[in-house]
């Protein structure tokens, strides 16, 4: 318990309303009842130990009363010793001894239990005990005033902000060939995994690289890397022979001034791990062999290093060349709907059934009729579906409107970004206007609501009533 709990005990122990009563009953109590001192007495002994156990045992939360109320019963434990320095070593013996035998009954029938202080010691204590409770009183008259609430604390803190309820406008571009190309990447791989093979890294992500180029033997070295790639270009066709007529082109600059150029990221990443795979496995064998040992081991892990690389890059253009073809594929598959070749879901499905023949290598049962004729009433392109641009686009761009909460809402999917912000702007001019004739609305609302307000009081009196009683 705190400090009040120390004090609402006392005064419950007590029975006392007030500090006068107490100092009445100690100046005026009959000597010859039991005394009022030793009780007093020991509740200073309980204020004294209460002051020397942990501050976690006393107090419950660190709040601002815990910190007045240790100030108070710093007081108290200060006034209380000098009290005590005042009493002479036979009166100190006295009230230990009718401390202790507080509660012998037989004890407290023996004229030692009756014995008192001087009248004047006894007042004194008890001027020390009404400090006390006085400054103890004051602490809980201030923390249940400061336990009344704020009602108003909401409209102070957001009272005169005003939130803005316009839309904003995002436009997000959607690459349909990447979406292509990690279905049908991820599609080979897994069917590689059942074979217990690895699928090569296929992506055509490209990255620009710096080659170094700012000393005299790094422009050298770059001279004769154009050379190489010069005196290969007789050997490649199509897209790699184009990549290299364009890097030609550029050739090598000037000593001093940057050669960037676009490689393939998977790709690099392969080649540098495997680099530094051969060059950590190669000084880890140095460490322990001779220098003769050592060389020829450099001149086979360059071969290696060499064949890798080439290994490396044969798999990955294969399988980039695979998955690309099956993205090209897909789109001129959705390209070559028609709407005048088949007419019904019917048509469809008999084009098919003649063509299962050649793919199953034998006869095919007939179309079951009534599947047909359930078949003819559906049209084979449906409303909004020909040819799609989700199935067609490499990319398309989709808009939305974001509010001021942030919820996002969407506009539609578009094949230009000019699309895609011109639908924003249509859609945004209708909500504005919505807004514009709610506000209208609110405004009507509200002028008769107050008119109806003003007419009957009789709630706004029960309110008022009820918010001033909460404030006392």
């Amino acid at each position: 318990f705190g400090s009040r709990a120390l004090g609402v005990s006392t005064l419950r122990w007590a029975n006392l309303q007030s500090v006068a009563p107490l100092t009445q009953m100690a100046m005026t109590q009959d000597r010859r009842s039991s005394p009022l001192l030793p009780s007093l007495l020991a509740v200073g002994c309980l204020c004294m130990l209460c002051t020397r156990l942990p501050v976690s045992f006393l107090t419950t939360s660190p709040t601002g009363h815990g910190r007045s109320g240790r100030t108070a019963m710093r007081g108290f434990k200060e006034d209380f010793e000098a009290w005590r320095s005042s009493l002479t070593p036979e009166e100190r013996e006295m009230v230990q001894t009718q401390a202790a035998g507080e509660f012998n009954k037989k004890f407290r029938k023996s004229d030692e239990f009756k014995k008192d202080l001087p009248e004047e010691k006894v007042k004194s204590f008890s001027k020390i005990l009404g400090k006390f409770f006085d400054a103890e009183a004051a602490d809980y008259k201030k923390e249940v005033a400061a336990k009344v609430p704020n009602y108003n604390r909401l409209l102070e803190k957001a009272g005169d902000k005003v939130l803005d309820f316009a839309m904003s406008s995002r436009i997000v571009e959607i690459d349909r060939d990447a979406d292509r190309r990690y279905t049908f990447a991820t599609r080979n791989a897994k069917k590689a995994a059942e074979k217990g093979e690895m699928y090569p890294q296929s992506s055509p992500m490209v990255e620009v690289w710096e080659f170094k180029n700012d000393d005299a033997e790094s422009h050298e070295a770059l001279t004769k890397l154009m050379d190489a790639i010069k005196g290969a270009q007789g050997e490649l066709s199509g897209e790699d022979k184009a990549v290299v007529e364009e890097l030609l082109k550029i050739g090598v600059p000037p000593m001093g001034e940057k050669l960037e150029v676009f490689l393939p990221q998977q790709l690099v990443n392969q080649l540098h791990y495997a680099h530094n795979y051969l060059v950590k496995n190669f000084e880890m064998f140095k460490e322990n062999h001779t220098e003769a040992e050592a060389e020829t081991v450099m001149k086979a892990a360059v071969e290696a290093r060499t064949k890798a690389m080439v290994e490396l890059t044969e798999k990955h253009v294969a399988a980039r060349d695979e998955v690309e073809e099956d993205v090209k594929l897909m789109k001129s598959l959705f390209r070559s709907q028609t709407k005048d070749k088949y007419k019904t879901k019917a048509d469809v499905l008999r084009s098919i059934w003649a063509e299962l023949p050649k793919y199953l290598g034998k006869p095919v049962p007939p179309v079951d009729e009534e599947l047909l004729a359930d078949m003819e009433q559906i049209p084979a392109v449906q409303e909004g579906e020909f040819r799609h641009n989700w199935g067609i686009a490499d990319k398309l761009y989709k808009s939305e409107a974001i509010d001021a909460f942030g919820m996002k809402y969407l506009l539609g999917v578009f094949d230009t970004p000019e699309e895609a912000q011109k639908a924003f702007t249509e859609w945004n001019s209708e909500y504005e206007k919505a807004r514009a004739d709610m506000k209208s609305e609110m405004q009507q609302w509200s002028k008769q609501e107050n008119a109806r307000l003003e007419a009957d009081t009789s709630g706004a009196d029960r309110i008022k009533k009820i918010l001033e009683e909460a404030r006392r």
